[in-house]
């Protein structure tokens, strides 16, 4: 595993660095000037081929009606090909937007998360992390994990942006 050595965490009140991302559907996507909900999610996911990732992405979907209802957005991206995200986003029919080929070294050095450049078992990827933003691209949350398990779920996304709406 590893980080790089100058990435600096995410942590609230930091803006979240812009990033160029391809969606499986060859649109482009700039983060955060793009998001089209106040609030947004950004998970980054260890690819196509983990079970734990694919589970929090169907799990993001399962709520993905209840979380545009309070203003939030999701978009998903990992290092993988664009047949394999492609393949995953009509699997398991995800309607928010999901980008592919991201970049190692750019997304662990602009988002510090952890990442794996030569695994035994699987292909290179990024470890999972996830990102609550606020209006205008602010970090309100940031969840790191060093490895398979460790990450947002959509029902505490929720509960975070109703209870920071009604203290606002």
């Amino acid at each position: 595993m590893a980080r790089k050595p100058n990435a600096s965490l995410l942590d609230a009140g930091d803006r979240f660095p812009a990033l160029e991302l391809t969606l499986t559907d060859g649109a482009s996507l700039t983060l955060p000037a793009d998001l089209r909900h106040p609030y947004g999610v950004v998970l980054v996911n260890r690819g196509a081929w983990c079970p734990f990732c694919v589970a929090q992405l169907r799990a993001f979907q399962s709520g993905l009606a209840r979380l545009a209802e309070e203003g939030i957005g999701v978009v998903s991206l990992s290092a993988d090909a664009r047949d394999q995200a492609s393949a995953m986003v009509e699997e398991h029919r995800l309607e928010f937007p999901v980008a592919f080929g991201a970049s190692l070294d750019a997304i662990a050095g602009r988002l510090g998360v952890y990442y794996d450049p030569h695994p035994t078992h699987a292909p290179p990827h990024l470890q999972s992390a996830g990102f609550v933003l606020g209006p205008g691209g602010t970090v309100l949350l940031a969840v790191y994990s060093s490895g398979a398990i460790g990450r947002l779920v959509w029902q505490d996304v929720l509960g975070l942006v109703k209870y920071l709406k009604s203290h606002a």
